[in-house]
């Protein structure tokens, strides 16, 4: 019997054991977070203790360590297991993700090494993000080598397949947007839709909101940088569009697409020294790339530099001799430099196509006035333009040049009244303002005139031209010693100009600096100066003698060099009237009359002297 009990005692002491070791081990292997019970509250024995071995038992469990930490659920302490991480890239490191997010070329190019593998050893992630720079490469960079060894997607998972199916919406011109969690690429892969043809501005808003969601996320991502900056542009918020092509712009590096486009936006806020310096970094690597050519070309003619915008513009047409942008563009150079035959060739060519093109049209207009001086052609060319583009600035400008130098109405309207169109939007337009003076000028409104001319002399970097129309208003008003300052300060800096020189000339005689005016006509004239300057020479100096034969034999000599002079013609006009020889006058004011058929000045003193010669 006490053997007995003993051995049950032992048996007891066994199956307690047994039990605790058995529920610890379920513990160990759980995966959610529990809580562990004592092990009598789990299993029960089939044997019936007898008072003492139960006291025995209770004994034993109190001192075994095990059931110490389980006895009491109400005390147990919850183990926590962390979730599976759920992030589709999470796998990748941390320095690896950096660079594929800031998705420069460069940034790829230092992500991929980082990542570089055999092709068998890539996960499912690492493929899918391979394949997402791959397309990037492609589509935003396609200047950049294309990668290499892009590992093949045979299966993918659907969450794998999610970034690149927002790859093909985007170049269709789609902006899909997925539900749930967005990491960086599935925020700003849609916003690839800026860079397709679409003109669908309703995808702008969202995608301006993605990039910049994903500059949450990356903050110094060129991709979203630059993807912003085409966005900005494309709205023609060009400051905008230049900020952050500024920050997608790495040191010391040149990537195509982010200088060229900065380049473009540069030229259309006519910041053109700062154009150039980019371009030249950009010849240097890609010398004939034709888009390069075209850059350059057209920011050469909008500093004047004629020569380089026409030797770019020629190896744009060397490549592509049908491009007739680049044909009008080679016209718009030559009518600058006066070489008119070479630009109405061109343009013949240009209006085979595309005969009403805005462009086209004032360039004509131009060439009818300047080359062909049929005035009344030139008007009929830009009231057309004006009619098929009746808001088009550049066409208004030129038509108020046109009149306010002609004294012709275009469409009804006088020079200063196309000029107000212009500066009702926009007051501070510097072609504008000019166009008023001159207009106000013609008109004999001179202190009109030199009060718009005021302005414009406040105006930083003021066009040559506008200091030179002050001076002939101030020598109308006899502003003698303003228009000197201004004529003398011109000369000095630069004696070689000739319009420059003709104004210090007139400016010489008015004040009665008649000695020097003398002195360098006749150096001039011993230079054997171009026949428009000769004329011109000959007429000024008619006013330096009070020989009236010296004065007509100085008048004679200046319209055998340049017949269509018109000063020289009214200066003879002038002499002869007043000999009361009206006939010879009248022979010399009709031809002043056939040069400014719209001038009512002259008609009004021609149709007086009809009078009197009947």
């Amino acid at each position: 019997m006490i053997k007995f009990e003993k051995l049950s005692g032992f048996s007891v002491k066994i199956i307690s054991f047994l039990t605790a070791a058995f529920v610890g081990f379920a513990s160990c292997q759980s995966s959610s977070q529990q809580v562990i019970s004592g092990a009598s509250s789990d299993m029960t024995s089939v044997y019936q203790a007898s008072p003492e071995e139960k006291s025995e038992q209770a004994n034993d469990q109190k001192n075994n360590p095990r059931n110490k930490k389980t006895n009491n659920t109400s005390e147990s302490t919850p183990i926590k297991v962390e979730k599976k991480n759920t992030v589709y890239f999470g796998s990748i490191s941390k320095d690896v993700m950096d660079e594929m997010q800031i998705a420069s070329p460069a940034g790829i190019s230092r992500g991929l090494n980082k990542m570089r593998k055999a092709e068998i050893e890539y996960t499912e992630s690492e493929k899918v993000l391979y394949n997402i720079t791959s397309r990037l490469m492609t589509l935003v960079w396609s200047r950049e080598a294309p990668l290499a060894d892009v590992p093949e997607l045979n299966s993918v998972s659907a969450q794998g397949n999610n970034y690149l199916a927002l790859i093909d919406s985007a170049s269709k011109g789609v902006f899909e947007e997925r539900k749930g969690e967005k990491d960086f690429f599935m925020t700003v892969l849609p916003a690839l839709v800026v860079l397709s043809s679409s003109t669908n501005t309703d995808n702008y808003a969202k995608a301006e909101a993605a990039l910049n969601a994903g500059l949450k996320i990356k903050r110094d991502s060129v991709l979203c940088n630059y993807l912003l900056g085409v966005l900005y542009k494309k709205q023609k918020q060009y400051e905008k569009a230049l900020e952050y092509f500024d920050k997608a712009t790495e040191s010391n590096t040149v990537v195509f697409e982010i200088l060229f486009e900065k380049s473009d936006v540069l030229i259309k806020l006519g910041r053109y020294d700062a154009v150039t310096k980019i371009l030249d970094r950009l010849i240097v690597q890609y010398p004939s790339d034709i888009q390069i050519l075209k850059l350059y070309a057209m920011a050469s003619f909008e500093v004047g530099d004629y020569a380089k915008a026409e030797s770019f513009a020629s190896q744009v047409l060397q490549q592509n001799p049908s491009d007739l942008e680049f044909v009008l563009f080679r016209a718009k150079i030559f009518v600058e430099t006066g070489e008119y035959l070479k630009a109405s060739s061109l343009l013949d060519v240009y209006a085979k196509t595309y005969p009403t093109q805005h462009e086209y049209l004032l360039l004509r207009a131009k060439l009818q006035k300047e080359w062909n001086k049929n005035v009344s052609a030139a008007v009929t060319t830009i009231e057309k333009a004006i009619s098929l583009y009746p808001k088009d600035s550049d066409i208004i400008l030129y038509a108020a040049q046109l009149a306010s130098e002609t004294g012709y109405k275009i469409s009804g309207r006088t020079g200063g009244q196309l000029a107000d169109i212009i500066l009702a939007k926009d007051p501070e337009n510097i072609k504008g303002l000019q166009y008023s003076v001159q207009s106000s000028y013609n008109e004999a409104n001179y202190a009109q005139a030199y009060s718009v001319s005021k302005k414009l002399m406040s105006v930083q970097n003021v066009p040559q031209s506008a200091v030179l129309m002050h001076i002939k208003v101030c020598l109308a008003l006899k502003y003698n010693d303003e228009a000197w300052r201004y004529a003398a300060g011109l000369y000095e800096r630069n004696p070689d100009d000739v319009d420059i020189i003709q104004y210090y000339i007139e400016v010489m005689i008015a004040i009665g600096r008649t000695q020097s005016a003398s002195k360098l006509i006749n150096s001039m004239l011993s230079a054997n100066p171009s026949a428009i300057l000769k004329s011109f020479l000959y007429y000024e100096r008619s006013f330096l003698t009070s020989n009236e034969s010296t004065m007509l034999s100085d008048l004679r000599s200046s319209l055998i060099s340049n017949p269509r002079n018109s000063d020289a013609l009214f200066r003879m006009y002038q002499i002869y009237f007043k000999r009361k020889d009206y006939r010879k006058a009248q022979y010399y004011l009709k031809q002043v009359v056939s040069l400014n058929p719209n001038d009512e000045t002259y008609l009004r003193l021609n149709k007086e002297l009809d009078q009197l010669v009947k």
